[in-house]
């Protein structure tokens, strides 16, 4: 059996191994979560445009969905997506105004229809509509709950703070857990993770990836029209 004093070391030093490393990561983020969040509204401010490959995940109940879009957007509401993965792979949906414009991929592909947005067409399985793909509802996640947390990490090549918000909601849902990924360089969303309590467990329900992400650039007048 060692003694007494030598396991009281042991302890003392990893407490202090323990210290330093909170103290290092602490130091090494010379940026507050309200600045972070300040320079995000300041980027999106500055944004005309959006060109992603958008990959999203949705989760109701035991129901689950995954796609992947050709995501364009033009300030102040033009979308379109084209979908390249998932559910009715070929799909393309163009949002303005409230209203959608809809053609479904396949042998139907020739009839466009004309929706509300809110039309269980056009909506996710969570009923999350076109225009909640946008960063602005990630910023007004931001604006609207109490971020608890700031971390960085590297996602998908991305340099990232990631801000970590606890309790908290959007228009339908409460959520256990939020994580909202911020380019370092660009200071603009490039993912968002949401979580709910589901039976006692941290359970992912929606997750969102801009992958190849391109700003201000220009449009041909025809992407919003179908």
């Amino acid at each position: 059996m060692k003694p007494l004093n030598y396991q009281k070391k042991i302890k003392h030093y990893i407490i202090l191994v323990l210290l330093f490393i909170t103290l290092s990561t602490s130091l090494s983020l010379s940026i507050s979560i309200d600045e972070v969040i300040r320079k995000t509204q300041e980027a999106n401010n500055k944004v005309s445009t959006i060109y992603s490959i958008l990959e999203v995940y949705n989760r109701a109940g035991n129901n689950e969905e995954y796609f992947t879009y050709k995501f364009y957007y033009q300030k102040p509401d033009k979308i379109r997506l084209e979908v390249l993965e998932g559910k009715d792979k070929g799909t393309i949906m163009v949002y303005q105004t409230g209203k959608v414009r809809y053609k479904k991929g396949g042998l139907l592909s020739f009839i466009p229809l004309s929706l509300n947005v809110d039309d269980p067409l056009v909506v996710s399985i969570r009923k999350g509509q076109i225009p909640d793909l946008t960063f602005d509802y990630i910023i007004d996640l931001l604006l609207t709950n109490n971020p608890s947390g700031l971390k960085e990490t590297v996602l998908l090549n991305y340099n990232c703070y990631v801000i970590e918000i606890g309790n908290s909601k959007d228009k339908l849902y409460n959520y256990s857990f939020q994580r909202i990924y911020i380019e370092k360089n660009s200071f603009l969303p490039v993912s968002l993770e949401q979580y709910e309590d589901i039976k006692g467990e941290r359970t992912l329900v929606h997750r969102r990836v801009y992958k190849n992400l391109q700003i201000n650039i220009k449009f041909d007048p025809q992407t919003f029209e179908i």
